[in-house]
């Protein structure tokens, strides 16, 4: 596990990358614009980008706000939270420093933060056996391997449910 420490810095780092006006920054430098326009090319890339700065965050904030007594659901929703105001923080800055009045591009682009956001949490909230690694299950042991899981149908008795 990280401290505490880490992970503020992280944080701290990853929201600066969100929240400084990369985009703004292009009309300084050609070779920048020429690599920021590399990543953000098409409509396709800046979604899959904002999908991981979103997700990647929500993770961030859900690990840094985690507490035994906090539920994961509650951590979730309060990092879920965080996202959007940070979103939307973010659309303001982008439109101010680029002089533009809300469009339904900003818009959409807050959907696709939040989004994102909700992929992070989802992965926060996984259960803990999936990041686990292989367990082997002892006869003696079922019942301590068994606890939390699903039981599924088999896969042959699917079609007689």
């Amino acid at each position: 596990k990280t401290s505490l420490a880490t992970r503020c810095v992280l944080l701290a780092g990853w929201l600066l990358g969100i929240l400084l006006p990369l985009a703004s920054l292009r009309r300084f430098s050609t070779s920048y614009r020429a690599g920021f326009d590399v990543v953000f090319n098409t409509e396709a890339a800046h979604v899959l980008m904002h999908t991981f700065l979103y997700a990647v965050l929500a993770y961030l904030v859900a690990s840094l706000i985690s507490r035994p007594a906090r539920t994961r659901g509650l951590v979730a929703a309060l990092a879920l939270v965080s996202v959007g105001i940070v979103a939307l923080s973010q659309e303001t800055i982008q439109m101010a420093c680029e002089r533009l009045p809300l469009e339904p591009d900003a818009i959409f682009d807050w959907f696709v933060d939040m989004n994102g956001g909700l992929l992070g949490a989802m992965i926060f909230m996984r259960p803990a056996r999936w990041s686990a690694g292989p367990r082997e299950c002892t006869r003696e042991g079922r019942t301590q391997c068994d606890r939390g899981r699903r039981q599924a149908a088999p896969l042959h008795r699917i079609g007689e449910l």
